[in-house]
């Protein structure tokens, strides 16, 4: 019994040894902030355009040297569109969202080709719904050639050289 309690005593002191060396080298732990991000009130459906009204902060834990955080700024979300379901109290990732859409699929819009010689203006008809900035198909109705556009804030479809 007594050489049992000598190798007990030895393998604790082993373990106690390896624990404070394991506390030397161990990693300072990084230091932890809390961020407030704005999340759903309530179930926001796809289409929904999000309002100030349908979003409440919440405070998380991260770490001081992680990157912002999407939708620390109220202004990320209010006025844009969900594209999925959104659960009350859950983040919102940006992919999530889209900006409003500022064309229609299948209305009439103006249509402008700028170069240095010639101004050309008609009407074209988008094939898909888009907001500013992004490019959209757009038929020609007169002749139904499909040509690509830029859609611009002012609800106008500009042309590039193509």
């Amino acid at each position: 019994m007594m050489r049992s309690m000598r190798h007990s005593g030895a393998m604790l002191a082993l373990v106690a040894l390896t624990i404070a060396a394991g506390a030397i080298h161990a990693p300072a732990i990084a230091a932890y902030v809390g961020r407030t991000v704005f999340v759903p009130r309530n179930v926001i459906y796809p289409g929904d355009e999000i309002r100030a009204d349908a979003l409440m902060e919440r405070q998380f834990m991260r770490s001081a040297e992680s990157r912002p955080v999407f939708g620390e700024n109220p202004s990320d979300l209010v006025g844009k569109v969900s594209r999925r379901t959104l659960l009350p109290g859950e983040l919102i990732p940006n992919s999530a969202i889209h900006d409003k859409a500022l064309i229609i699929q299948g209305r009439s819009y103006k249509l402008i080709y700028n170069s240095e010689f010639v101004s050309i203006v008609g009407t074209g008809v988008p094939l898909q719904s888009a907001s500013a900035g992004e490019m959209v198909n757009v038929r020609n109705p007169d002749t139904g050639v499909v040509i690509k556009a830029r859609v611009q804030p002012d609800q106008t479809l500009t042309v590039d050289d193509q």
